[in-house]
């Protein structure tokens, strides 16, 4: 489920952008992260500098029929909000995001719609491989909602996370003590290729740099010595040095492959059972850090 771009204040207001009346029929850019959302320019829409010119009896209607359309707005969204709760129970989890967020729209000032969506993100906090698309959702609710409510969340999952946090421990050290055996296994195959490989790339160097000397030492006697011997010598020694150039440079790219994989054998983690035993940590400590976040005090 995508996460809609919703940005409120700390008090939970949703900041307004007034626009024209024909709004809607236009299209709209998109903008930075704080994105606002767009109403049309009626009167209803007015800021208190709007006074000016007003008396208090009609500022205070004013402000009274304000208070009304927010009640209103807040209403709406408990509506919402059950109506999501209910989908999200009857396992409409795309329906239940949907409705949370339009929960979260009427009225973003509470934390039940913003954790409802990081409920559908995670699966009611039982998959937490998704839980970075719901981030901003997350820390919402996290920021708004009370110590108590917290606490009781916390008596809610924790246990259920824990569970979750000990069996990928548990993987990981299986799949770690496979990675370990794997790698004792093909150590001393790895270890032949080395030695082979730098046995090889040793010899078709000194090879190289032989021919490749003895060419331009006959180079500098073509000329002095009468005769095609010399030049013949020198150009056999210039071929054989230049196909010994491109043979060792093979041999050196084998050796360095082969020093790689016996390095990388040396360390945990480089099968793929370690890749994978990296993985369950990794996301054992993802659970841990929700963990401690729902145990934190606010």
């Amino acid at each position: 489920m995508e996460e809609r771009n919703l940005e409120l204040d700390d008090d939970g207001k949703i900041k307004l952008r007034k626009n024209r009346e024909d709004f809607l029929s236009q299209e709209k850019e998109e903008e930075d992260d704080s994105i606002v959302l767009e109403v049309p320019d009626f009167k209803d829409f007015e800021s208190e500098d709007d006074r000016v010119g007003l008396s208090d009896e009609a500022y205070a209607a004013k402000a009274k029929e304000r208070e009304e359309k927010a009640a209103e707005r807040k209403s709406a969204a408990e509506k919402l909000l059950d109506e999501a709760d209910a989908l999200f129970e009857a396992g409409d989890l795309v329906g239940a995001g949907e409705k949370y967020l339009d929960s979260a729209a009427e009225y973003g000032a509470g934390w039940r719609p913003w954790f409802g969506v990081v409920r559908v993100q995670t699966k009611d906090f039982t998959d937490f491989h998704e839980i970075y698309d719901c981030e901003k959702a997350y820390d919402r609710a996290l920021r708004r909602m009370s110590k108590e409510d917290r606490a009781a969340l916390a008596e809610r999952y924790v246990p259920s996370m824990e569970s979750i946090v000990s069996e990928k421990r548990a993987e990981a050290e299986v799949l770690s003590a496979k990675d370990k055996a794997e790698r004792e296994e093909s150590r001393p195959a790895l270890q032949r290729e080395y030695a082979s490989s730098l046995k090889k790339a040793a010899i078709l160097t000194a090879l190289f740099v032989l021919f490749a000397v003895a060419g331009g030492v006959l180079a500098a006697f073509i000329s002095a010595v009468p005769g095609m011997q010399i030049l013949i010598l020198a150009i056999v020694c210039g071929v054989a040095a230049l196909v010994l150039l491109f043979v060792a440079a093979w041999a050196l790219k084998r050796y360095v492959s082969a020093r790689v994989a016996l390095s990388a054998n040396g360390r945990e983690n480089t099968t793929a059972s370690g890749k994978k035993a990296a993985e369950a940590i990794a996301y054992a400590e993802l659970v841990r850090s929700v963990i401690d976040d729902f145990k934190a005090e606010n």
